[in-house]
This record gives structure tokens, sequence and C-alpha cells, in this order.
């Protein structure tokens, strides 16, 4: 039958055929990289779980993964930034049309932002709305601040119905219910990373223009409107940052704004006279959302009439189509604003930030007082189209403006002024010198302002058109020259495989009395000579009167790309000179990508998705069914997922190596899959099982397509997660067709079954179910009666008699969950005693939720039968719960270049390595994780999955051969500790994590904002940056400080306090550059553990300027036998291992002294030191319970020392 058959012939068995292992001795292995761990929880309600190595590399988990959910992961660079991607292919689609966007799956960058799970408990979301379409809040999510005149709104999704909210937004499937578009509300920084002069304003000056009744509304951290070189210049304020005021705790702001109109004496705005409106759109950290910038920009556009706006602020590289870029041009079309904004600081080219990338916005770079292009300063073109972005560049290096009191901002200069650099520092003297052209032509609207500024900027040295556009800013000509070009900038993208020319015309403005005649000169170098040309060389321009000049763009002419330069118009006298940035885009050659699929009945796919992926540049693509992608020239991956309608099974496809010369169509058969099948023999067959435990089974099954990508640490590639219980998948790749970029794996997780359903009458088969909500039921096997309750609606329950029952629920699709657990109440108040529903509702349960017997949710093709058999009657069904958990099976099989044509694998023990695992906790220890990855040639392969362990007991583990990395973590743990292990068949190995004592330890390495793969306490040039692990295990694993710990860290140069920072085990300070001794101290407490509570510790040591070095710093290492609820034997003489550990070498300490205290450290006494080599052996005697603490002075014969307290060091009897 069916049923019988689905069963029978699942894909993963394990045969019960018990397995013999060799022992072999256990060998030290190296600590892996250990970083950063945080819990993310995405839009589509998918919960991922983010770890940063040492070394820059992120391993990304899924918390709630489900049968047939297939994944996304790849990286995107921005500069020197890297970003860590994983996206649900349901999304897929949507992101790729535009709908959702991408960043709301960007994992690091959520993490930056302070999106985690940790710090937030709600998604922030800009949502657009169609126009006449009023904002609501959805199902999930509430609107915390609409834009009407944008027809935006931000929406909070309630992260705990991200399930709910995603399902309601997309239940047509294809297109968002309500809003037309979803970004992420992402946040916005200031761009920070003499000059008055040099842009010509006291030339300006001279002429009267000092921007006089001009208003520049400054959009930023806010003002100190107290400031004396802000007196009596501030007009209108208001707050958009929640702070409740406008005064600015951060310091940029206040710089920013003197620059534009200060009245110091000594260092003066560009326009002096203007009166300035300040927006605090930014918090107090310098950072703010999008949905703040944008009511600051309506605020000054539509209510202030501001004629400039100043923003100094930006975030991720775009093509000028996001929210941000979008509502500038927007508010400039209808109030004739200008918006003069930052171009940003991520120092690469096409890395101009939103909003500057807007067509309306003057996006502004950063140069030096000698004309040279500051390092940090973004450049264009704009991604997307090549268009030139920035337009203009101005002084921003150096830049010494009003200091806001109370603030550390930057260099300070006297007591009043500060020095700072960044395009921050740039955009406003651009504004300031558009308020004066603004008093000049006061019925100018912002466009004509901005063409005028860019037309009289001077040159700038041989920098490119990508850099400074025009060039660098020039206000003695822009107030004086009466020729300018009405357009600010010339852009043309030739699309291939278009052939015809594209014309733009440029219209130049002579305001003079006399006819100007101009001279034309377009360069772009580096074009070849077709691309551009102009209509004339020479045009004359009436007075009072307007001329045009027509350029003409020339597709494939020999060199495609992005190319820049500049059109300039000039007098023979050299008196008028007009410069206008011209960026033409040469597409290369591309060429249509088709995808055709065939399901495994042979008939044309309707359900696809597939990666694209080119392993030179990383451009990477998604394609569903019957969709055609427009690529370049090339060699390309394609992997990808077709379904079967009628099938609970997945098919897995690629071809590994496609070439793309021409139009080219790639076809797959999915009938040509392969099973996919694992025989495993249990390990626990022959042995003794206690009480509540079963054999192991397959619980995970993870698959995986990478491609390795050039220039990136980690490949690009996509997951599918299946139950390997009740789903079949089938995989091939192209015959014949192989590739070293491509890798292709299976990861099984083989576990005791912790819970299983199984219908019991008429025929016994087990269903697709789990745990959704009420209490767990005790270990062992509980039979049930059953019946069905329709919809679980009044009338529904009114017809039949629920009690003492199983009550199935089959629940409509666009149930709401409020309305789910309605009728899991009703249903549970009728008597029921247990509850089954279908399909799995659109949010998890709630501790709070008035749930009080088991409910739990089916899945897949059996629970539709299992629902339909209950309604026909006479079913019986019986629940097992199992807490048991002795045994793990980790197994791996990965293949390089190609999908490998025999998928059945058979693994007998013999052929594993066996792993006894000893998993040591102090009582009441929190929820703690395991993770295994696997390394193979193509990266990590794994099943995704962090598994709760069994505290206080110990297991056997086993493990395909390899090289393994072992995490353990736990909830929002600042750092993972982990073990990389070379297993070898047959051997068996010994492992135990979390022994005591926990205390500094310096053993890996680390990454932070500074660098990667770097020291933890460390010296870069001058500055010296600490994350010390001050809760290192017994074996040295590296743990640093957890969220809740509390503590400080402080720095001493000589006697002198160079700072303190309130954070436990952290700090950044700067240092001088010459050689000093140094003291560092750092005290922390922690409430989540009984050993260990408190740490302190000081180091002496020397430092001198260096690039990346290691502070010589040590450490105390303590390794008492312990058992596994790490208790060291009480009444008796006991003695433990001491060794000096440090940071920078390998050492031999020359002093050690120890004391302990049995007292929390009331009272101390000497232990008892005898020298082994480079350790010690200390001989103390024990109480018959309670604390040991522990205090240790150590110094080695280079004068570095430590001295550190371990308060509650390990626990002592029982």
């Amino acid at each position: 039958m069916t049923r019988r058959t689905r069963i029978t012939g699942a894909a993963v068995t394990v045969a019960v055929v018990a397995g013999v292992l060799t022992t072999a001795p256990a060998t030290a292995a190296p600590a892996p990289p250990s970083g950063s761990a945080h819990l993310v929880t995405l839009i589509t309600g998918d919960r991922v779980r983010a770890q940063e190595r040492a070394d820059g590399r992120w391993s990304l988990t899924l918390d709630n993964r489900e049968n047939g959910k297939r994944y996304s992961q790849f990286q995107a660079r921005r500069g020197s930034v890297t970003d860590w991607y994983l996206m649900p292919d349901g999304a897929a689609r949507l992101v790729s049309s535009g709908a959702v966007d991408r960043e709301l799956f960007n994992i690091t960058g959520l993490i930056r932002q302070g999106y985690d799970d940790a710090r937030t408990d709600s998604i922030p979301l800009l949502a657009e709305f169609p126009e006449r379409v009023r904002a609501s809040s959805p199902p999930g999510g509430t609107v915390t601040r609409a834009l009407p005149e944008l027809n935006l709104a931000s929406v909070a999704e309630r992260k705990r119905d991200a399930g709910e909210f995603w399902r309601s937004l997309t239940a047509s499937g294809r297109a968002l219910q309500g809003p037309s578009k979803v970004w992420l509300n992402a946040r916005m920084q200031a761009s920070l990373d003499v000059s008055v002069p040099k842009v010509g304003a006291p030339a300006a000056w001279q002429s009267g223009f000092t921007g006089k009744g001009v208003t520049v509304a400054v959009l930023d951290t806010g003002a100190d409107a107290t400031h004396p070189d802000l007196a009596g210049k501030v007009g209108p304020t208001k707050d958009f940052s929640n702070k409740g005021n406008t005064s600015d705790g951060h310091g940029h702001g206040t710089h920013v704004a003197a620059t534009v109109s200060g009245v110091g004496a000594k260092f003066k705005g560009v326009a002096p006279d203007a009166t300035l409106a300040i927006g605090k759109v930014l918090d107090d950290g310098g950072s703010g959302t999008f949905d703040a910038v944008l009511a600051g920009m309506h605020w000054a556009a539509a209510e202030v009439k501001a004629k400039v706006i100043n923003l100094s602020l930006g975030s991720y590289p775009t093509d000028g189509t996001d929210p941000v870029s979008r509502a500038v041009n927007t508010l400039s079309g209808k109030h004739g604003s200008l918006f003069v904004i930052a171009a940003g600081n991520f120092g690469a080219d096409e890395s101009v930030g939103s909003p500057a990338t807007a067509d309306a916005a003057l996006a502004v770079g950063n140069t030096t007082k000698a004309d040279r292009l500051s390092p940090s300063s973004s450049r264009g073109p704009r991604v997307g189209d090549g268009a030139v972005k920035p337009e203009i560049a101005a002084p921003g290096t150096d830049i010494v403006a009003a200091k806001a009191k109370g603030t550390q901002l930057g260099e300070p200069v006297g007591e009043h002024h500060v020095k700072l650099t960044g395009t921050s520092m740039a955009t406003p003297h651009v504004a300031g010198g558009a308020a004066l052209l603004a008093q000049q032509h006061p019925d100018w609207t912002g466009d004509r302002i901005k063409s005028a500024l860019v037309s009289s900027a001077a040159p700038a040295g041989d920098l490119g058109a990508f850099a400074v556009g025009g060039g660098r800013l020039d206000l003695a000509r822009a107030t004086k020259q009466q020729v300018q070009a009405l357009s600010a900038s010339i852009n043309a993208y030739l699309r291939w495989p278009a052939k015809d020319e594209q014309k733009r015309k440029l219209t130049y403005r002579n305001d003079g009395a006399a006819p100007v005649t101009l001279a034309l000169d377009l360069k772009l170098p580096g074009a070849p000579a077709g691309l551009a040309t102009l209509n004339t060389n020479t045009i004359t321009v009436p007075a009072k009167g307007t001329a045009d000049v027509e350029l003409t763009a020339t597709p494939r002419s020999g060199k495609p790309g992005n190319h820049g330069g500049v059109l300039v118009a000039s007098t023979s006298d050299g008196l008028a000179q007009v410069r206008t940035p011209v960026a033409v885009h040469d597409e290369p050659e591309k060429y249509e990508l088709k995808i055709e699929s065939l399901d495994r009945k042979g008939h044309p796919a309707q359900s696809t998705s597939f990666d694209v992926i080119n392993p030179e540049t990383g451009d990477r693509m998604s394609a569903g069914a019957g969709e055609t992608l427009r690529v370049a020239p090339g060699t390309y991956t394609i992997s990808g997922y077709i379904d079967t309608p009628g099938e609970e099974a997945f098919g897995s496809v690629a071809n590994p190596s496609v070439r793309v010369t021409g139009d080219t169509t790639v076809r797959f058969d999915m009938r040509k899959g392969k099973p996919v099948s694992l025989t495993a023999e249990d390990p626990l067959a022959g042995s003794s099982i206690s009480a509540g435990q079963t054999s192991v089974r397959p619980v995970f099954w993870t698959q995986r397509f990478t491609t390795k990508v050039k220039g990136y640490d980690y490949p690009f590639g996509s997951l599918l997660f299946a139950d390997p219980k009740f789903t079949a998948v089938y995989a091939y790749s192209e015959p014949g067709v192989s590739s070293p970029n491509f890798g292709y794996s299976n990861d099984f997780g083989l576990r005791q079954s912790k819970f299983e359903f199984w219908a019991e009458t008429p025929e016994r088969y087990e269903v697709a179910a789990s745990p959704f909500a009420g209490p767990r039921q005790p270990d062992g096997t509980v039979r049930y009666k059953t019946v069905h309750g329709g919809q679980g609606t009044a009338q529904d329950l009114a017809g039949i008699d629920p009690k003492d029952k199983l009550v199935v629920l089959d629940l409509p699709s666009d149930i709401s969950r409020d309305e789910v657990f309605k009728r899991i109440e009703a249903t549970q108040k009728a008597g029921a005693k247990a509850i089954g529903i279908l399909p799995v509702p659109p949010a998890t349960a709630r501790s709070a939720d008035p749930v009080t017997i088991p409910v739990v949710v089916f899945g897949g093709a059996s629970g539709k039968e299992f629902s339909a058999a209950v309604k026909a009657g006479g079913v019986e069904a019986s629940i097992m719960t199992n807490s048991g958990n002795a045994h793990r099976m980790e197994l791996s099989f990965p293949s390089e270049g190609r999908v490998p044509d025999q998928l059945a694998y058979n693994v007998k023990v013999r052929d594993l390595a066996s792993v006894r695992t000893s998993y040591h906790a102090y009582d009441n220890a929190p929820v703690t994780r395991t993770y295994a990855s696997r390394e193979t040639p193509f990266g990590e392969t794994s099943t995704q999955v962090l598994d709760p362990v069994p505290l206080q007991t110990e297991r056997v583990e086993y493990f395909t051969p390899g090289t393994w990395n072992l995490f353990l973590g736990v909830p929002h743990s600042a750092t993972v500790p982990g073990e990389r292990i070379t297993l070898e068949a047959g051997k068996s190995y010994n492992l135990a994590w979390d022994t005591p004592v926990a205390g500094p330890g310096f053993a890996g390495r680390t990454s932070s904002a500074l660098g990667k793969n770097h020291p933890w306490a460390w010296r870069k040039q001058n500055l010296i940056d600490l994350t010390l692990p001050v809760f290192s295990d017994g074996a040295g694993r590296p743990r640093a400080a957890a969220s809740g710990d509390t503590g400080r860290t402080s720095l001493y140069a000589g006697d002198k306090l160079v700072g303190t920072q309130e954070l436990p085990g952290r700090g950044t300070f700067v240092v001088p550059r010459g050689e000093q001794r140094y003291r560092l101290t750092t005290e922390v407490a922690r409430k989540d553990s009984p050993a260990s509570s408190k740490v302190e510790a000081a180091w002496t040591f020397t430092s001198g300027y260096t690039d990346g070095d290691a502070l010589p710093l040590l450490a105390v290492r303590y390794a008492p036998a312990a058992d596994l609820r790490n208790r060291a034997p009480g009444g008796k003489e006991f003695t433990f291992p001491v060794r000096v550990q440090a940071q920078d070498a390998e050492i031999t300490a020359d002093k050690l002294e120890v004391q302990i205290s049995y007292d929390d450290g009331g009272t101390w006494q000497p232990v008892q030191l005898t020298r082994e080599g480079d350790a010690w052996k200390a001989t103390v005697t024990h109480p018959a319970s309670g604390f040991a603490s522990l205090r240790a002075k150590a110094s080695d014969a280079d004068g570095n020392a430590v001295e550190q307290t371990i308060v509650r060091a390990y626990q002592i009897g029982g």
C-alpha cells in the first residue's frame, strides 16, 4: 500500500547492525578561530544563527529549519566591507523583481545595524504604498510613521509574528499584498572618515554674497546652539531621533552646521549670514533610520521651505532607486530644494552611497587641501547605469570647525573646535556655496543652482570625473561667471546589442549683456575615439539667451565599460570656463541565458528555482520557471531545484560549467535524477540501552551546492533542508561536465528520536509531525483515540465528541495567528486530550498562550493522509517522546566538481571515527548548543543544525573521517569556543567541553572592525584594541564576556590614565606613538554562572608603535580534574596543573605565586607549587564542600607581568 511503500522505501534508513571501533589515543588539536555569535530573525520568520570567525568568515545556520525549504547563501563587497547573505528561496523572486529589499537578508548588515534579536524584538521596515492607498498595519506589524507625500510608511514587524507577517504580505505568491515595495528601514551613518578660503568663499563675500536671507537645513546629529560660532544662527529645529530635543551629543552635526554658516572669528562658515534649520535625524551615536531621515527631509523641504538641505550622511551604494534617493527626487521636484549630499567614505569605485545616488542630489566628494582625492572618498560611477557620481568635490580633509559641548569626536583644536575628515566635511562647503548662489539668484530652483556649481568647478589636478565630477568647488567663479550649463552632467547608457546612436542635448545659458563664444573640448580619458562626439567645436550663446550642443554616443566602439570625462566650454581669454562631467557606459556584450526544465513526470516544470553564478566575477542571479537572464560572456555554474506536482520529493540539478558565448539554452530533465539514500549501521545495536532511549535514526538532512568565487574567502551556494523520514530527494548534474569551482554534498545528522507520531489503526504508519504548543508529555508512548474537528469552529466542535481524544483540526490557509489559538483554546475547553493541526500555522507558540494540552502540527502528504483517515473514522494514534540523547552521528559526503553518479551511501560503523564527548556544566546552566562542520576543498559542509546538548553527561559521537570544526555555544554568548580536529576512520577520540577553570586565556585569534584574524589584545599603530577572553575554559578555548556581563576596562601609560571604558574585557584606546610602559586592568562580573563569578586582572607590559602585533600579555591557567558537574573532590588533599600562557609567544615564566581562598576572597592562603618543566603542580587541601577562589602573580624575563583573581574558580564536593 502507499503508506507502507513510503515508510519501507524511505530515502534514509538505519540498519540494525552492531559496529565495532578500535581505540586510538586522543590528540590535542588547536582551537579554531572564534568570534561573535548572534541570532537574527528575518522578515520571512526564518531565524539565523550567525557566528563570526577570526578570519572574518561567518557561519550561518538556520534555527527553525523546515522540510523542503531552500536557501541561497552568498556574499557582496562594498569597499573593504564584505557582507554575508542568507535568502529563502521563497523570497528570491520578490527580491529579483525589486518588490523586496535584498538588504533584509543581509545577515551581517542586520547585525552591524543592531537589528539582531538580542538588541531588538522587531524588524524595521519601510513600505511603499500605491498612490491613494492608505498605509495600514499588516498582521504582525505596526505602522510607526506615515509619510503620505512620499507614499511611504515605516513599519515595525514583530519578530515573534514574522511568519504571519510574511504570509500576509505574500499571499498571492508572486506579488506583495498591500504595499508595492518593502525595504529595510536601514540605518544611515554620519559620513565621517583650510578649507573655506580654498573654495573661494572670501571672494564671494566681497561681492556681497554671504547667504543672507537663505535657509539651509542641516539634517544631522543636531547642533550645539550655545556654541559661539553658531550664535544667532539657528532658526527652526525639530527632532526626529526620539531624543526629545535637537541638542548634539555626538558632535558631527555641530561641526557640519558651523562649516555651512559659522560666525567664528577664526573658523568662519561658507555662508555666515544664512539661517540654519536644524533637523536631528541621527542619534547621539551618529546613526539614524531611513524613516527618520525621510521625515526630516520632508520637514526641511515642505515645511521649512529650505532652499538648500545638507545631508552629511549616507548608507550603502545603490542605483538611485532606493526609497531615500527617490524621496530626494520627489521633494526636489515638488519644492525646488537642492539636496547636497555626502558621497560616502567607502573609498572604492562604484561605492557612492544612498541618497547621494539620487538623480536630483548634488553628490560631494572629498579632496585634500592640495586638491588630491582623500583615499576614503567614495568614487563613482553610480552602480547600475554608470552615471556620474559625485558631481563635485570640496575640501573635507582635516577640517576645523565648532566642537559640540561635552563631545569627544575628532582631534581637538583648542577648547571649542575640532578637526575632522570625511565627505561629511566636504558637503557643507558645497551647501554653503549653494546658499550664496540662492541669495544671488533667489528665483533659481535647486537644479539650476546644482548645475551652476558644477559648471563653475575648478579643475582638480588629474582626478577623474568619477572621483570629483566637474571638479572642486569654486565660489569665486560661481558667483561671477555669467555662462553656465543647465545640466549638471551628461550620461548615456548604451545597452547591448543595440547599435543605434544615442544623442544628448546640453543647453548653455548666458545671463550676460553680450554674446559669448565658447570653444568645446570633450575629453574622456581611455575611451575609444568614436564613443562620444560633439556636433560642433564652438558655440555662440546669445546675450540673455541659450544655445544647444549635441553629444552623440555610439555603441560598440571597441572598448566596453564605463568611460568618464569632462566637457569644457571656454572663452578664448579664459575668463569663462564651463565644466560638465560626462559618463558613457558602453555595455559589454550580453546574451540571453534561458533555463528549460522538465519535472519527474516529463512535464514542463512549473515550480523551479536556479542560482546562476560566474566564479570569475562573482555575478549571481536567480531564475525561476520560464525566466530568461541577460548575462555577460563567460563560464557559469547553474544549480537549482525542480518540484514535481503530487510528489513528496525534491529534485536537485546542476550544470557545473556552462560556457556562454551567445544566446544559450540550458536544459534539465528531472527524470535523469537518481535517488539519494543512506543506509547506516546503528551504533547502539547490541548495546545496553537505558529506559527512555531509542536507537539513532536520521533526523537532519541538508543538501548543498557550492561555487567557489574569485576574490571571496567562502563559496556561494544553496541549501535544501529535507526530512529524511518522509522525503525523497533526486539529484544529478549534466553528464560529462565538471568544474573545480563546483561542489556538492549531502550531510546527515542522526540522533535518538525525540518525538514520533504514529497512526496505529487500522494500519500503522508514521506521520510527519512536530510539537507546536502546550506541555511536553513525559517520556514514553501515549495512545489516543481520534476525532476530526473540522476547522475548529464552534459549529464544527458542536457536532463531535472530543472528550479525551486527540482532535484533528484542518485550519483555513489564511487564518491569523490569534484565530489559531482561539480555536485551539475552544477545542481544549471542549474536553480534548490532545490536538493536531494542519497546515503549518503562520507563527510559533508563546508561553503566554492558554494551552494546557499537547498540540502537534502535521506536515507533508502523510499529515494530509492522516487527517483524511481520521475524518473517515476508526483511527487511533500514538505520540512517543524521549528526552534521552546518548549518541550522535554526523555523516558528511562531499563531492568536488560534479554530482556523483553514486548517491546511495552505505555507512559502516567501522568506517567512522568515534569521539567520546563529555559536556561539563554547573547546575542550572543555560541551554547549550553544539554545531559541527566538515572542511572540504569547496568550503565547509554541515547539516546546518545547532543542536541542544545533554549537559552533565557523556556520550559517544560518530563522524565521517575528515577535518571537523566543532563548536559549543550558549544564547547571546560573545564568543563561541571551538575545536578543530582531524578524525580517522576506525579510531576513537576523547573531548571535554567547559571544564574548569574559566579564566583569562589567549588561545586562537579573533576579528573586529579594525581587522580580521588578529590577536585578542593587539596594537594597530596608535590604537590598542582589546577583546579579552576572560572566561576561557580549562582546555584554553577562548570565551569573552557575554551580553549581560558587567565590568570596566582601563589603560594607563606609566601613571597616567589613558582612558576607562565601561565594558567588561573590552576597549579601544588611542596611545602615544613612542614606546611606553603600560598597565591594563579589567574587571568582569557575570550573572549566569555560579563559578568564575568575578574575574579581575592587571597586566604590565611595554609597547611601542607597531602595525598589528600582539601585546605581550600573560595568563595563569588552571586545569583541576572535575566531574561532569564541574566539582572537584572535597575533604582531601588535591593537586592540579598550572601553566602560564603568553599571547605573543611560547614563554617560560620565571616567577609564579598562587593563593587560594575558600570564602570568596575574604581570606587567602599560599598554594604549594612544584615546578614540572614549563608548568607547575599545585597542591591544596580542600574542605568538604564550597568553592575555591584563586589569585596569582606571574612575570617573565622581559618584565611582562600579570596579577589575576578568579572568584569561585571551581566548585568543591557536593
